[in-house]
This record gives structure tokens, C-alpha cells and sequence, in this order.
């Protein structure tokens, strides 16, 4: 199975589309979710988009994993 994931950044936030199974496999529809920009917190878009393509490819691992993903902000 192939894999994708189309990412476009708009005015106000990021469009994410792919390809998912409607019924048992048979069948492929396309979805697309949106990821709005926050006025009041300017990296809150770009932190969701990250942890969804996380999750989208399965990355994250879990907890018991020796490594894995992380995402974090570093405040100065």
C-alpha cells in the first residue's frame, strides 16, 4: 500500500489530503483536513501539522520504544 499525504499551505493554515478506505478496504475516498492558523500562538499550526504527519505515517512509536519521535517547543 501507498502511502500520501498532500500538504498545501493556504492564507490561514495548512490543507492536508489523503487517501482512506471507506468500506472494508474496497474502496478509496479522498479526505481532506484542515489545520487553521491561531492569531494568538503562531507556531500552534505548525506544531499540529508536525505531530499529524506523525501520526499519519505512524512515527510516534510508543512508550515502551527505546526511541521515538518527539515534538517539542524550546522557550528561551
Amino acid at each position: 500500500m501507498n502511502w500520501t499525504l498532500d500538504i498545501t499551505r493556504g492564507e490561514n493554515g495548512y490543507k492536508l489530503g489523503h487517501w482512506e478506505e471507506i468500506e472494508d478496504g474496497y474502496e478509496m475516498g479522498w479526505r481532506e483536513e484542515y489545520i487553521q492558523d491561531d492569531e494568538q500562538d503562531e507556531l500552534k499550526s505548525g506544531e499540529e501539522l508536525l505531530w499529524r504527519i506523525v501520526d499519519y505515517f505512524n512515527l510516534g512509536g510508543s512508550k515502551h520504544d527505546k526511541e521515538r519521535i518527539r515534538i517539542e517547543r524550546e522557550k528561551q
